[in-house]
């Protein structure tokens, strides 16, 4: 799995850390770590399950390495957590550039293809594309227009481009969805993990995010803020660009 292959890449720099805050939102979980770096990720609720989590309350002080292993398992809470503090992880060396999937979309584009309904993108690429399909798994999110994910079998080969939310990590289909893109992938959202070892997987761009004010950050998603209240709540937009083997300069 590409998570086992993060996770092992970036297991020194999890070793040196510990928990320092951490907070499970409605939309968003976030960590902080000891070094104050922070992390964030959707917080996933599959099938509407909200199960507890038998470590909450001992959170604080538990080692980085144990916790973002969780990013693993079946758990979904503790899965979020575990994406959370991987994205803490990585936000030490977090590029500086702040673009939006919208500034570096090519023209005349004729299907594009979105897996995780990401909102503040769906209304202007359906605007800005010839046909644009989304593909989601949660029926709360099961708006007209919007198709089940299993779906993405069947269409996502013969999508120009492909943008998956990084939610796509904690739920664990992000292998078999990279598996089934011909065209260019994206990934977007403040749980896509800002990787350069996501080149090695056919990603050329990663649209994630960075905790400029930790704190704040944990309060806005502990007190159920969504993704646009997180960015004015200390949340920065950040873009790696990546080329992919074999891809000429």
């Amino acid at each position: 799995m590409i998570l086992d292959e993060l996770l092992e890449e970036i297991a020194p720099k999890l070793r040196q850390r510990r928990i320092a805050r951490a907070a499970v939102g409605v939309a968003y979980t976030g960590v902080i770590l000891d070094d104050g770096t922070c992390g964030v990720a959707a917080t996933l609720r599959e099938g509407g399950r909200c199960p507890l989590i038998p470590e909450a309350g001992r959170l604080e002080g538990m080692e980085a390495t144990e916790v973002a292993a969780w990013a693993l398992g079946p758990h979904p809470l503790k899965a979020s957590l575990g994406m959370a503090t991987i994205n803490a992880c990585l936000s030490r060396e977090a590029p500086e550039e702040a673009l939006d999937p919208l500034d570096v979309l090519p023209r005349g584009l004729g299907t594009v293809g979105m897996v995780g309904y990401f909102g503040p993108l769906v209304g202007p690429l359906r605007e800005r594309t010839g046909e644009f399909l989304v593909f989601e798994r949660n029926p709360d999110r099961m708006a007209p227009g919007v198709l089940p994910d299993w779906m993405a079998e069947r269409e996502l080969p013969r999508c120009e481009l492909v943008l998956i939310t990084g939610t796509a990590f904690t739920n664990k289909t992000i292998d078999h969805l990279l598996s089934l893109c011909r065209g260019e992938v994206w990934l977007v959202g403040p749980t896509s993990p800002l990787w350069p070892g996501l080149a090695r997987h056919g990603v050329s761009w990663v649209f994630g995010a960075v905790a400029a004010d930790p704190e704040r950050v944990l309060t806005a998603l502990s007190q159920a803020g969504g993704t646009r209240i997180l960015f004015r709540n200390g949340l920065h937009k950040r873009a790696l660009r990546l080329k992919s083997p074999g891809q000429s300069t």
